[in-house]
Formats: C-alpha cells, structure tokens, sequence
C-alpha cells in the first residue's frame, strides 16, 4: 500500500461525537506527518512529529478508554490492549528507516481500528441509550 492522503468518510463515524472529533484530528496528525517528513531532513522536528503523533494517540487512547468505563462496555480490557499495541507498534516502527512501512502500518491500522473496534463501542452506546 502507498500512502493517499487520507480523507474522512462516513463509515468512519462511530456516532460518539467526542470519538469521532478525536478521530478527524488524528487522520489530519498522520496525514500532516507525511507531508511534513516529505520536506525536511532535520532530524530533530522529524522525532518531534513523530513525539507529537504518539503523544495525540496516547491522549486519544486514555479519552476513549475513560469513555468505555464511563459507560461500562464489556471489552474494554481488549480495547486497551489494542491501544496499547499500536502504541508500541508506532514506537517500534518510528525507530526504523522504512517510513512507507511505518505509514502502511498507520493508515491500516487507523481503518480498520476505527470501522471494527472503535464501531462496536459507538454501537454499544447507541444501544445504551434506545435503552
């Protein structure tokens, strides 16, 4: 897979507002992290986008999992250890030189993440509140 800028679509949302803002922002993060690392060759910015884009996804992470407690969904435990991979995975994967990898790896995970596991907990919420 290459890297296409990476652009919202409606599967995307998993019908929790705070979610799926979260969600927009974090496509643009990666998005603007290619563009960027396409420019410069100073290698002190290129490790700070790459500390930016893992901080967002940690704070990201802890937001959804407050969530996920906040209503009492049954797979958080699981939802965490996703989380917690993707954020060693991108540590791991931000070491290596092969940043079409490191961007394959992103843009796959952010879909599929998004469409199958961050949509089973908006539909657990919608669910929650049709009561």
């Amino acid at each position: 897979m290459s890297f296409a800028t990476l652009h919202w679509k409606s599967g995307y949302d998993t019908g929790v507002e705070e979610i799926d803002l979260q969600h927009r922002y974090f496509m643009s993060l990666i998005n603007r992290l290619h563009a960027e690392l396409a420019t410069t060759t100073d290698a002190e910015y290129r490790r700070k986008l790459f500390d930016e884009l893992t901080k967002y996804a940690s704070f990201h992470f802890v937001s959804e999992e407050n969530l996920m407690i906040k209503f009492g969904y049954p797979d958080h435990d699981l939802h965490h250890a996703l989380h917690r991979h993707l954020i060693d995975e991108l540590s791991w994967r931000s070491q290596s030189k092969s940043e079409g990898d490191l961007f394959d790896f992103l843009i796959r995970w952010f879909i599929e993440h998004t469409v199958q596991e961050d949509q089973r907990f908006g539909e657990y919420v919608k669910n929650l509140a049709a009561g």
